[in-house]
């Protein structure tokens, strides 16, 4: 048996204790790929592989020939796959891996002017600002939301380059009445969750704008990364 044969064996038997663990069956022998797809997506998403990988087990351990030897070895290649499969279950992808990292984030703040931050914008092609307070907490949201509700609001108003965001924060809030929301995740938020959120409608004319990623997925803490539905679309597109 040569040795990347060898190792897949041993690989293989990882996965299943892997797979099993998330199926809730931990204790059984048997491969089970579906219950634990129902139940994770790191499993769901790569179900085609792990059925492929234990009919190329069963093919070894089960050999339909007899020749002696193997009738089939596993490649140096293919091993790099399965272990990379074995990796992805032990250390699935979270909302820290994905988005904009705090350094990164393009943000405003209560004294900035509209007219620096709609120069900003249109400079960086971004269309949201997460609205900071002292403590690095997100209180709302600049975008062309926040002003065509201000501009609505009353019978007769103007927007200046001048005015602050302080002047129109009551548009810019999280909870003001927008046909976008903003939601709050922890770093370790799954990321196949984080883009079944950002896929769900929450209504016809309502779509999740951003999310921001706090230590413990509260408001009140700083803001640690911002995920906006372009960088899922991208993952999702891979």
């Amino acid at each position: 048996m040569s040795k990347p044969t060898e190792g897949f064996i041993r690989t293989f038997e990882e996965i299943v204790r892997e797979v099993n663990g998330r199926a809730g069956a931990p204790s059984l022998h048997s491969f089970e790929i579906e219950r634990a797809s129902e139940r994770d997506g790191v499993v769901r998403k790569n179900r085609a592989l792990l059925m492929y990988i234990r009919d190329v087990r069963n093919a070894l351990q089960h050999p339909r020939h007899r020749s002696d030897g193997h009738a089939i070895e596993v490649s140096e290649a293919f091993l790099v796959e399965v272990r990379g499969l074995l990796n992805a279950l032990r250390n699935p992808p979270t909302a820290n891996s994905v988005g904009v990292p705090r350094k990164q984030i393009k943000t405003a703040h209560l004294t900035d002017r509209l007219g620096d931050l709609a120069a900003k914008m249109k400079q960086g092609g971004f269309s949201h600002l997460p609205i900071l307070n002292e403590r690095g907490a997100v209180i709302g949201v600049f975008n062309e939301a926040a002003v065509f509700d201000h501009l609505w609001a009353e019978t007769e108003t103007i927007v200046g380059r001048q005015m602050q965001i302080s002047d129109i924060l009551a548009h810019c809030r999280l909870d003001a009445d927008h046909t976008e929301t903003f939601i709050f995740l922890t770093p370790t938020t799954p990321l196949d969750e984080v883009i079944e959120t950002f896929v769900a409608v929450a209504s016809p004319t309502t779509r999740i704008g951003a999310a921001f990623v706090t230590a413990s997925g509260k408001r009140a803490e700083p803001l640690q990364r911002l995920i906006t539905p372009w960088d899922v679309l991208a993952i999702s597109a891979e």
